[in-house]
């Protein structure tokens, strides 16, 4: 407190010294650090004081020095006329009821199979992203929209501690797949075949192995009919195995287009606060073909995440490049996507016989691809009662 009172050291010499002394002793003149060297007289007296103990000592004709001692008053004092300093105290005033305010973090708890990113997505459509002011957001509202917007969710709470949203999250359980195996069905054919091995577990086998099938005729029924005329339903299940062809048909182009990276590539970085994005530098990249790809590196303080951060956006010049190949480079080419389409899709039957049929043009050269092959062929379909 003493820091801020004006205080000056005094210092008295001539006329009747020890008079004025002792007068100044018996008024209420704070005085302290009293000493006397020959005949000098030195103390230190408040401001408030200081008119009190000039006129005692222009009674006794004592000569006053009077140096002011540092002090933040006095330094205060000096600086009254500049208005820079009441209105950087009123900004920081401004900025922090601002940051008070506005949602600078938004956590997000109880998500495990629904992404952070599906979350945030929703809550921007509603209008709750980094920056909102806090007092505008309807928090019922935006529950709802993100309880209907995302099935998975089965409850919602939007809260805010201080310039925090917190979104907790409860997830619905997931629903058990009920079995249709009560569900009454016939097995049909799915391609036109021939049968080669039967194995029925429920049902009535109506073709043999050996017979000849359409695609969509009927294998093993699920309708039971006793000696009396009375019809039941059931589940038919069973594994149909039959000989049937698969067509396809793949190209193959001799001009072939392809984007490749240059080497060179451009940096932007940006200060982001809260979602607004600050450049930190000028100048485009100019690029015609390009890549982007964004980091964000948000800024931490005693393991906080703050509402500052760096975003750098890198962009890589890219150039799209035409070649041609001849006509043994194509078929190369051709032979292997017939080697991905076999991968890819006959993995699960046995090829009994491929035939391949080329043709070629200016453009390219295609494939027609006929497949025998020995597969399952029975599938479920589903028996309508009226």
């Amino acid at each position: 407190m003493t820091a801020l009172q004006q205080k000056y050291d005094i210092t008295a010499m001539g006329g009747r010294l020890y008079p004025f002394i002792n007068a100044i002793r018996r008024s209420d003149v704070v005085c302290t650090h009293q000493h006397c060297r020959g005949e000098v007289f030195y103390c230190r007296i408040h401001g408030r004081h200081l008119e009190k103990a000039q006129e005692l000592a222009k009674k006794q004709g004592v000569t006053l020095t009077c140096t002011p001692r540092p002090s933040l008053s006095r330094r205060l004092r000096r600086y009254r006329w500049r208005l820079g300093i009441p209105l950087g105290v009123l900004l920081c005033a401004g900025i922090l009821f601002y940051f008070s305010n506005t949602a600078a973090v938004i956590e997000i708890r109880g998500n495990s199979v629904v992404s952070e990113s599906v979350i945030r997505s929703v809550l921007a459509q509603s209008g709750i992203s980094e920056g909102v002011w806090i007092a505008g957001i309807d928090f019922p509202h935006s529950e709802r929209a993100l309880q209907l917007a995302v099935p998975e969710i089965s409850w919602v709470g939007i809260r805010s501690n201080g310039n925090h949203l917190i979104v907790e999250i409860s997830e619905a359980s997931p629903q058990i797949p009920m079995l249709a195996e009560r569900t009454p069905c016939n097995v049909v054919s799915s391609y036109d075949a021939q049968i080669t091995d039967v194995r029925v577990y429920r049902g009535h086998l109506v073709r043999l192995i050996g017979d000849g099938v359409a695609e969509g005729e009927l294998l093993v029924s699920g309708v039971f009919e006793d000696d009396k005329g009375h019809v039941n339903y059931h589940h038919a299940i069973a594994e149909i195995t039959g000989i049937y062809q698969k067509e396809a048909e793949l190209s193959e182009y001799h001009n072939v287009s392809r984007t490749s990276p240059t080497g060179s590539t451009h940096v932007r970085r940006f200060f982001r606060l809260l979602s607004l994005k600050i450049p930190l530098g000028s100048g485009n990249h100019g690029f015609s073909e390009y890549r982007e790809q964004v980091t964000d590196t948000p800024l931490c303080f005693l393991g906080q995440v703050l509402p500052f951060g760096v975003v750098q956006q890198t962009f890589t010049e890219t150039e799209t490049t035409v070649s041609t190949r001849n006509p043994e480079e194509t078929q190369l080419a051709l032979n292997g996507a017939i080697v991905r389409y076999e991968k890819n899709f006959l993995e699960d039957v046995k090829i009994l016989q491929r035939d391949i049929a080329y043709s070629a043009d200016e453009n390219g050269m295609s494939a027609h691809l006929v497949y025998t092959v020995e597969g399952e062929i029975g599938r479920v379909s589903d028996i309508y009662i009226k």
